[in-house]
């Protein structure tokens, strides 16, 4: 079962959130679907997944927690860049997986 943030942000280009996260949860492909998760890694701020990694199980099992989800690459890179100018205009800091967690 995917990691979904409470305050996950949905891109204007998605309809019907639950049943994209329903698909998602049994594993089921979506092209053009992007997901903004928080990275494990604490040198990478945040990451971009195609939702299409997440057909194999053991992708799905060590996905990071899902802060966004989007249709289509450049709205994903956006929807990066919004959060990242959020958290430095709010904190003056870049530690995003601390300020989602709060929020």
């Amino acid at each position: 079962m995917l990691k979904w943030n409470r305050n996950l942000l949905i891109g204007e280009n998605i309809k019907n959130i639950q049943k994209i996260q329903k698909k998602l949860d049994s594993g089921r492909p979506l092209p053009g679907i992007y997901l903004v998760t928080l990275s494990d890694n604490p040198s990478v701020l945040l990451e971009i997944l195609p939702a299409l990694t997440l057909m194999q199980e053991a992708a799905a099992d060590i996905c990071p927690e899902i802060i966004g989800i989007t249709k289509g690459k450049d709205v994903a890179f956006d929807m990066v860049s919004d959060i990242i100018h959020e958290v430095y205009h709010e904190t003056g800091e870049f530690r995003i997986k601390e300020y989602w967690k709060n929020r």
